[in-house]
């Protein structure tokens, strides 16, 4: 039977049916193919001579990855809009954004090479590069010149020092995220090409070995010397150490989750769990500061609410439809934050909740402005990654 037989027989039995994109979205580099099956459909693997013979696996958008991930733009823009001690610790309850990218990215990717065998790895990187590094380059380009235009101007300090290693860092905070997942995508890919390929079944090896790794970093004391203030060279490499357990889990929940004979969808009853993992873990490392393992978890709680089936009303697809920004806002938000940041202190406003509410919410609704403005052409939607 193949998909358009399989969707009519669901209809005529009054199931739901599958709810595509009313319009284009941008793909995201947290995404290369979002494959979520509702209950019914289910990824299979293609016999012998599928392709030939035109049989596709099944697929369908889910929603739910894209909502998860507004929520996690919306609190990446927040963690960066405040300076005000009252949200010091507690603004920890929102940092969950890059735990789910890594998770979200790895998991998709999985998927991808899965069904695309004909792809090379020297033709997968490439394509990885293409996605994350050009976005890195050009936003680095963006954030020196608004850096140097600060400094000289606001602070009335020189412009900022270049090296060789703005090239894997960034020219500002948050961009270490990009060489760190293209560096993550790679290992991946080869893996994946060189031993999954061949034998799927080394994958109960990877699985282990991978967890324990993750917990092994994560008691291993970061470098004395290192520094997590950003001006300090060794900021990205903090951010680096903190994000590798979760990287090595994620990796691991590919393996597991999207490698199945039969990727199935999860249950609604694993992603109420899902959710009450990240509050759980978030809400620890709101009590006693960032932790690594805890940090790995609000990942794994997030894809797994993620991926369940949640039900589709008009508010979940307006979330979904902003949500497919969120990597674009990712990239973009701190333009607008450090906009604000100067606006407030030339009122000679001083850091306060209300002044992090406000600079919360016109750096959320600007960047999703900006996103959707740069989407409108294809000489500018590159870059919303």
């Amino acid at each position: 039977m193949n998909l358009a037989s399989a969707l009519s027989a669901l209809v005529r039995r009054g199931r739901p049916k599958v709810t595509l994109p009313s319009e284009p979205r941008p793909i995201t580099a947290a995404e290369v193919e979002v494959i979520a099956p509702p209950p019914a459909l289910q990824y299979r693997e293609p016999v012998a001579g599928a392709a030939a013979d035109g049989i596709r696996p099944a697929t369908a958008h889910n929603d739910s990855i894209d909502v998860v991930r507004f929520f996690a733009a919306a609190g990446v823009v927040f963690t960066h809009s405040i300076e005000s001690p009252f949200f010091d610790r507690w603004g920890n309850l929102f940092r969950f954004a890059v735990p789910f990218f890594l998770f979200a990215s790895l998991y998709f990717q999985t998927l991808s090479l899965r069904r695309n065998r004909d792809r090379t790895l020297g033709g997968y990187v490439a394509a990885r590069f293409h996605r994350l590094y050009l976005p890195f380059l050009a936003w680095s380009v963006i954030y020196l010149f608004a850096r140097d235009l600060k400094r000289m101007t606001v602070l009335h300090l020189p412009a900022v020092h270049l090296d060789p290693g703005l090239l894997w860092k960034g020219t500002e905070y948050h961009l270490w995220f990009l060489p760190f997942l293209l560096a993550a995508s790679v290992v991946l890919a080869t893996v994946h090409k060189l031993v999954l390929d061949r034998n799927r079944s080394v994958r109960w090896i990877l699985i282990p070995l991978a967890v324990g790794a993750g917990f092994a970093i994560a008691t291993v004391p970061m470098p004395s010397h290192w520094n997590e203030l950003f001006d300090n060279p060794t900021y990205a490499y903090v951010q680096f150490w903190r994000s590798l357990p979760t990287v090595l889990w994620a990796m691991a929940f590919a393996w597991l989750m999207a490698l199945e004979p039969v990727v199935h969808q999860v249950p609604i009853g694993v992603g109420i769990v899902g959710i009450g993992i990240a509050i759980v873990f978030l809400a620890q490392q709101a009590l006693h500061g960032i932790q690594l393992i805890p940090r790995a978890m609000t990942g794994l709680g997030c894809m797994l609410a993620a991926l369940a089936p949640w039900s589709h009303g008009p508010v979940m697809h307006t979330l979904a439809r902003l949500g497919r920004y969120g990597y674009g806002v990712y990239l973009s938000h701190v333009l607008i934050v450090e906009l604000i940041r100067v606006a407030t202190s030339r009122a000679h406003l001083g850091p306060s909740p209300a002044v992090d509410v406000l600079n919360f919410a016109i750096s959320f609704a600007g960047s999703l402005a900006l996103v959707a403005l740069l989407a409108r052409s294809r000489w500018t939607a590159w870059l919303n990654g």
